[in-house]
């Protein structure tokens, strides 16, 4: 091999290193971003429907350990619709813990605050973030920050796909009618539907009708799957979800 071939043999070799090393680094801290304040909404740049905050849904378990706090006694979170979730050192697991729930965020009744805090997580749906905090002695450990709170209108298992339905303001004349967006929570998914299904839940009529608000207002969290209902003419294929829960907002004061 000539001098000349080596002179540029080896800065380039320094450079492919630099980049394996910085692309390395770079996903260990794009596991922590996704749980970073102020970042958990501003990471679904694919997602047509900036309107519908579509990551950082989390289904909570309490932790009945016995043993000393921060260690113990906190919650155990998880990411809805993913097999793992980044936790606060970067490494993405089943479950995260967290040493405490931040609820000062929520801004809402006191009432309705003991109504969620009392529930054992079967029921709750959480949207926020992990934020670190330090304790003397103990090291860092997340914390989830709340920032809106769902509750189950029933205790109907809720079976399928999490996603937020929400009216994208199409008006049509005849059926059917790809007026409602499907995201898909914590993944940059995003699809229509033309109608939609509430009757597997249990639900009350004044649940279904509080629903449909929330379809045309901020968006109603619930969990079910997308049937396609054939039709001898293919344009006029009904793409029905059908829920088996729906969670409705806790609403701030």
């Amino acid at each position: 091999m000539n001098k000349r071939l080596l002179d540029y043999k080896y800065p380039f070799i320094l450079l492919l290193g630099a980049l394996i090393a910085s692309f390395g680094f770079f996903l260990k801290v794009s596991a922590q971003d996704i749980s970073a304040p102020d970042t958990t909404d501003s990471v679904a740049v694919t997602v047509k429907n900036q309107e519908f905050p579509q990551w950082g849904y989390y289904t909570v378990r309490r932790d009945f350990r016995k043993c000393i706090s921060p260690i113990c006694g906190g919650y155990f979170i998880k990411q809805v619709n993913l097999k793992a979730t980044p936790c606060i050192d970067g490494v993405f697991r089943e479950e995260c813990y967290v040493s405490a729930i931040d609820w000062s965020s929520l801004k809402v009744a006191p009432d309705e605050l003991a109504k969620i805090q009392n529930d054992d997580g079967s029921r709750v749906i959480l949207r926020g973030s992990i934020v670190p905090v330090e304790f003397p002695g103990f090291g860092e450990f997340g914390n989830l920050r709340v920032k809106e709170a769902f509750i189950a209108a029933t205790d109907t298992p809720a079976k399928g796909t999490f996603v937020g339905l929400k009216n994208n303001g199409i008006v049509c004349i005849t059926t059917p009618c790809f007026s409602t967006d499907k995201l898909v929570l914590n993944k940059p998914k995003i699809s229509q539907v033309s109608s939609i299904d509430l009757s597997l839940t249990g639900a009350t009529p004044e649940q279904i009708e509080a629903a449909t608000r929330e379809i045309f207002g901020k968006g109603l969290i619930t969990v079910g799957k997308t049937e396609v209902v054939n039709n001898l003419d293919p344009t006029k294929r009904d793409t029905k979800f059908v829920a088996t829960q729906f969670y409705l907002r806790v609403e701030p004061n």
